[in-house]
């Protein structure tokens, strides 16, 4: 693993360290209302309704659109990328359960079920979408295609968690802890698929 990857993995891990011992020995409340009344500043009907659109493109169907998209372009690369979606949600689920912090009650603009942290929208949007950049850094496709797709992918991987703490279905460290653990998690799998599919040292 490069050096970049390890100070990614290393930092994200501190990160994620203090946001748990925080959650139960501290308080996140005060991280919470700052990023929530910062974010709220930018509230608007236009706002609303543009961040409703993009933060479905973080949900279940949408990523299941994905993973059958993948699979039709290339069948090889296509099971590997469901592997580390499915393996992003399942740890997303059991560490909801095992923290099961209940969601922001008094601001949300959508409602949503279940427990809120690590948020799974954070984390599915960082582990999907991280991925497809990931594959299109490798493939053999024009420039400016590449581009286009890998700024596209990060527009999404900041919009979507972004959006469910403006639309209060989640609270700032929530999206924080999820983008911590899947940029753990495509850390160590793109590491593995160097070597499994494309034979080489690239972070």
């Amino acid at each position: 693993m490069s050096k970049k990857k390890i100070s990614v993995v290393i930092f994200c891990s501190i990160i994620s360290i203090i946001l748990v011992i925080s959650y139960y020995f501290l308080s996140l409340e005060v991280i919470d209302n700052f990023f929530y009344n910062l974010i709220i500043h930018f509230k608007s009907n236009f706002m609303t309704k543009f961040l409703m659109i993009f933060t479905d493109l973080g949900s279940l169907i949408p990523t299941v659109i994905m993973m059958i998209i993948m699979l039709l372009i290339n069948r090889k690369k296509g099971i590997y990328f469901n592997i580390s979606v499915i393996a992003v949600i399942l740890i997303n689920l059991i560490l909801k359960n095992i923290f099961m912090r209940a969601r922001p009650l008094d601001i949300n603009i959508i409602t949503e079920t279940g427990y809120g942290f690590p948020s799974g929208h954070a984390m599915n949007a960082i582990g999907t979408y991280g991925l497809i950049c990931y594959f299109l850094y490798h493939a053999d496709i024009k420039k400016f295609w590449r581009i286009t797709g890998i700024t596209s992918a990060v527009i999404l991987m900041v919009i979507i968690p972004l959006s469910r703490v403006y639309l209060g279905v989640h609270y700032f460290t929530d999206i924080t802890m999820g983008i911590c653990l899947s940029t753990i998690w495509l850390m160590f799998y793109t590491e593995y698929l160097n070597k499994k599919i494309f034979n080489d040292n690239i972070a």
